[in-house]
């Protein structure tokens, strides 16, 4: 046994906002109360923890997420969730949006929404809670820190 126990590992590539770069695996929860299966790595950045590990071939490094700008990472891992399994909601509605970071970088994709008590603008999407949100682009998710970002246009 590692010295994380028991974790889904998901290869992906931390972005930090300055700059560096950091491919490895991250770990995720093997189980969560709210549905099947590991958590997501949107629920693990979400988390409250300051810190999370990355293992590299090198070792393990320890990312503040206050410095990570985005993690790209290969989800779901392959052969999950089972065939027929749904992890979240069905989304509401997808909006396509342009993502600028600070460091100039623009990011476009896709955000599923679910429409919350009527809410269902792209504006709604941004201002919910969680420091990470999730922008799909060509099947990959990118997981954005709000505090990294410079401006966001919606395309649709």
């Amino acid at each position: 046994m590692s010295d994380w126990g028991t974790t889904t590992r998901v290869r992906s590539l931390v972005t930090l906002a300055n700059g560096e770069v950091y491919p490895g695996e991250i770990h995720l929860i093997d189980w969560v109360h709210h549905h099947a299966g590991p958590e997501t790595p949107l629920e693990m950045l979400n988390r409250p923890d300051g810190f999370f590990p990355v293992t590299q071939e090198s070792g393990t490094v320890f990312v503040p997420k206050s410095q990570v700008a985005m993690v790209t990472c290969e989800w779901p891992p392959q052969g999950w969730p089972p065939e027929g399994m749904v992890l979240l909601p069905d989304p509401d509605r997808r909006v396509s949006l342009l993502v600028r970071l600070a460091s100039g970088e623009e990011i476009r994709g896709e955000a599923a929404m679910v429409a919350r008590n009527g809410h269902g603008r792209a504006l709604d999407f941004l201002n919910e809670s969680g420091l990470f949100f999730q922008l799909v682009t060509e099947d990959v998710p990118r997981l954005i820190n709000r505090s990294h970002v410079s401006i966001v246009r919606p395309l649709d």
